[in-house]
């Protein structure tokens, strides 16, 4: 129980954090990750990789900040000095980690070793480049080459060449293109520097492994604190869960009570979602034992199954798809006998099965648990089921246990009405439409309604006739006492859940009438915008006409026609003023409608207002915000930034610039437009198998919209490419029908 109370006051300052400061007071990265499964293999090979540790920098940077804003809480909120305790200082481990660059690759930094085999790497690629350079100025060599760039691969210089002069060009065949048109040759010029560069590049590998290990070394070293500060994460992540779900679904955080007992008030299944009848549902407090009846079909089980997992989600600390009122007890244990168990394997019946639960049920079970039973007697001869369903439910009674059960048999309602500390309970049924409710009915014992049910689906009404002459006299009039007491107590409910509905009804024409008059306020402000924008362009377009007008005149008339200009012009004026005034009105609006939370900072998605600009923001500096917008780069006053919901338009993801061939000779796009298709498809193919060795994920080729001739002949071409894994026209931003976006495989 005090482990209980811990963790509903950790949710309870968690709610009150996040409501007063806002949830970014705590600082969180929704890409960090658990890391404890990568020390397990860490621990056989010794090694983890750059991108692993990555992981590990990513949680233990996270887990620091996290930290830090709980010593500077913890002060107003007691609650968070415990996570704040078990959070270990990663300081140490962060300085090692910092030589690992955000690619995943280490830095040249991270061994005086490294940094020298990268230098010397380096200047031997230089000295391969200027060969190259001289070997390509060859105009022998020139007319052998497919295009005058140098190629990178498996660690190598290489040339492509034309196929017909595989036999003639000096050097030694590597590799064919994907077209097939080419081949990649190795000249003897550059033989030497590329086997100097294999070496240094298997060394730089060797030392890049060692440090690796060296690294990994100390991180296992940390191993527990490292996943005792993953384990509190997961919890602050719990709390930020649990808070948004008490918000969006309402849920709430029930009392917990050193007595053995509970108390639903509204208790719903979360997994039957909306389609879910609340109900009210308690035991203990006046009694030990819950009795429920009703028809089949009635919701029985599921008020069974609501009940044990609204206990259990309370001991785990987490909020209830329930009321305000709700209260759960003390609990050492839940058992739950429920659902039809029969078994093959075992050679168990539907009525063994329940037994062997019992049994074992009723060989642990004391005053600190809760049972729960459902179709207690069912699966065997009713007299004898009824009579064993009463000796379990008086076992249970005499050891204090707080039992949950449901039943159809009448000797077990007779004795559930007739037992003190034992409560009965129906699951409601309207007789008019002969269908069930779902609604409990608490102190009130049900019928069974099957003979209500078989007339419903057809029964004969001579077999039904029978069924009623064979029932014994004093079972009959148990039956019609429980079906007046249902009577009476569904006319009570009746009005209440008239009026319930009612206020529903008001609660949704309220939420209607609301929208409403928010949509209209919004299309009156787009139509107003709309008018406006035309009018300036009318304006605009006016004032163009009148000075041409002006200087076609004669030098008589100038003097008076510019008057009548001057005139027009003040009254242009005048409009453009109105037009200038409504939309800063529009601007004071949307930034008086911001929270008084809301912080531009970087990352964050939001709208220049008055405008229709979305973009990210990329830095925020002496009240100045870059704002990345599509291709656009703006620089906008902070503080007429707003939030949105809108999505903004992403630039083509920057270049890999740990990319091996050296982009600046291959652009990122290609101009074809204006061009035949003679000309333009040769061009076409070069620059992707180019774009593609480079290093690209995508490229742009812009081929301009026309009559649609380029766009069909470079798809057709992208189709054929089979390193080219996706192809599509632009979006708004990007170019749209005049541009396609060409996708590498990785």
């Amino acid at each position: 129980m005090e482990e209980l109370e811990k963790r509903h006051e950790l949710l309870r300052s968690w709610m009150n954090c996040a409501d007063r400061y806002g949830d970014m007071r705590i600082p969180w990265n929704a890409g960090v990750v658990c890391v404890s499964d990568l020390f397990p293999a860490a621990r056989k090979s010794g090694v983890l990789s750059g991108e692993e540790l990555l992981k590990i920098r990513d949680l233990l940077r996270l887990a620091m900040s996290v930290r830090e804003a709980l010593s500077k809480l913890k002060g107003e909120y007691p609650a968070f000095e415990l996570p704040e305790r078990r959070i270990r200082d990663f300081a140490p481990e962060l300085e090692t980690l910092s030589v690992v660059e955000d690619s995943g690759r280490l830095a040249d930094g991270a061994s005086p070793r490294l940094q020298e085999i990268r230098g010397e790497l380096e200047a031997l690629k230089r000295a391969g480049r200027k060969t190259a350079s001289r070997l390509m100025d060859d105009p022998n060599i020139l007319n052998m080459l497919q295009e005058r760039s140098l190629a990178w691969r498996d660690g190598r210089f290489l040339l492509l060449v034309r196929q017909e002069y595989v036999n003639r060009f000096p050097g030694l065949l590597v590799d064919r293109s994907s077209s097939g048109n080419s081949v990649y040759m190795e000249p003897r010029m550059l033989a030497a520097v590329n086997n100097r560069m294999v070496l240094q590049t298997r060394d730089e590998h060797d030392e890049e492994i060692r440090i690796l290990m060296e690294i990994t070394r100390k991180i296992i070293a940390r191993e527990r604190a490292i996943t005792e500060g993953e384990a509190v994460l997961g919890e602050i992540d719990l709390l930020s869960a649990a808070h948004e779900v008490m918000k969006k679904r309402r849920w709430t955080l029930p009392e917990a009570t050193r007595k053995t007992q509970f108390n639903l008030v509204g208790a719903r299944h979360p997994l039957l979602k909306d389609a879910a009848v609340p109900v009210d549902v308690r035991c203990g407090g006046g009694f030990s034992s819950l009795v429920v009846t009703g028809p089949n079909t009635g919701g029985k089980t599921v008020v069974l199954k609501t009940a044990g997992l609204c206990v259990a989600m309370a001991w785990a600390g987490l909020p209830l798809p329930a009321q305000d009122g709700s209260s759960v007890g003390n609990f050492d244990a839940l058992y739950a006998d429920i659902g039809d168990e029969q078994s093959i394997e075992q050679n168990l019946s539907t009525f063994s099965a329940h037994l062997k639960n019992i049994v074992a049920i009723l060989k642990t079970a004391d005053h600190r648990s809760l049972v729960l039973l459902d179709e207690l007697g069912a699966g065997t001869d009713p007299h004898e089921g009824a009579a064993l369903g009463i000796a379990i439910l008086e076992t249970l009674r005499n050891a204090h246990v707080l039992t949950l059960a449901t039943t159809h048999h009448n000797p077990i309602k007779q004795y559930a009405l007739t037992t003190p500390s034992v409560e009965t309970a129906s699951m409601e049924f309207d007789i008019e439409r002969l269908a069930p409710t779902y609604r409990l009915l608490m102190g009130v014992p049900g019928k069974s309604n099957a003979l209500l049910i078989a007339q419903r689906w057809g029964m004969p009404e001579a077999v039904l006739e029978r069924a009623r002459s064979s029932l014994k006299a004093r079972e009959v009039s148990a039956e019609d006492l429980m079906g007046e007491l249902n009577e009476r107590r569904t006319s009570l409910n009746r009005e209440e859940r008239r009026f319930e509905v009612e206020r529903a009804e008001m609660a949704r024409l309220k939420k209607l009438y609301e929208d409403r008059l928010a949509e209209i306020d919004f299309r009156r402000g787009k139509i107003i915008e709309t008018a406006d924008r035309r009018a300036s362009e009318i304006v605009t377009r006016a004032e163009a006409t009148s000075r041409d007008l002006i200087k076609g005149l004669e030098e008589a008339a100038k003097s008076a026609a510019q008057k009548e200009f001057n005139l027009g012009r003040q009254n242009v004026q005048k409009i453009r003023r109105g037009l200038e005034s409504r939309h800063a009105g529009r601007v004071r609006r949307e930034l008086e409608s911001r929270p008084e939370t809301f912080v531009p900072k970087e990352g964050a998605t939001v709208q220049v207002a008055g405008s229709s600009v979305v973009g990210v923001i990329e830095s925020v500096k002496n009240g100045k915000a870059m704002l990345v917008a599509g291709p656009m780069r703006l620089e906008v006053a902070a503080d007429q930034l707003v939030q949105t919901q809108k999505a903004a338009k992403v630039a083509i993801p920057p270049v890999d610039t740990s990319s091996i061939m050296r982009r600046e000779s291959v652009p990122s796009s290609l101009m074809i437009r204006g061009m035949n298709v003679d000309e333009a498809l040769p061009l076409t193919g070069g620059y992707l198998d180019r774009a593609y060795r480079a290093g690209y994920t995508s490229v742009l080729i812009i081929h301009g919209r026309g009559e649609g001739i380029l766009r069909r002949e470079v798809h057709a071409l992208c189709a054929r490419l089979k390193y080219v894994s996706e192809y599509r026209l632009g979006e708004a931003g990007e170019g749209g029908y005049g541009v396609t976006v060409v996708s590498f495989q990785k």
